[in-house]
């Protein structure tokens, strides 16, 4: 019986200690950044990202038979106290179907992102940049035909 009771005593100071360390600053960072995004974005963490001081969002699914459809870069020069603005429209082939499309930008990441276009052949990204701050991003949208 005094068995029982001490593993029992064990088994809850285990899972309230669980309940009472705090994450490191790095899982806080992580899960901050995917709980804040917009519905359908995912970030990618990679090591090359972190190494070049850039972030890569994600939207759409992604399977192994897609194709890069259109990569474009964009890059705007910041004007004080202004947003900049930069649009990239792709037109494919009526056969063609936008799956999945990723922005890759080198810190600061963009203020505003929209993108329209999913399942359907003409696909539109607007990248707005914070105030003050330059747009450097590359654009890609993948696909199926």
């Amino acid at each position: 019986m005094k068995s029982f009771i001490i593993i029992a005593v064990l088994s809850a100071l285990a899972a309230c200690h669980g309940a009472a360390v705090p994450p490191s600053e790095a899982d806080m960072f992580s899960s901050f950044i995917q709980e804040q995004m917009l519905n359908g974005f995912t970030v990618v963490h990679s090591e090359e990202d972190a190494a070049l001081n850039r972030v890569t969002l994600s939207k759409g699914e992604t399977r192994d038979d897609h194709v890069l459809l259109h990569e474009e870069s964009c890059f705007v020069p910041a004007i004080p106290n202004q947003s900049v603005n930069c649009e990239v429209v792709y037109e494919g082939e009526p056969n063609v179907r936008i799956r999945r499309v990723t922005v890759t930008s080198i810190r600061p990441s963009p203020a505003y992102i929209y993108i329209s276009g999913f399942s359907t052949n003409v696909g539109l990204v607007r990248l707005e940049s914070q105030i003050g701050g330059p747009l450097q991003s590359v654009v890609r949208l993948f696909g199926e035909l």
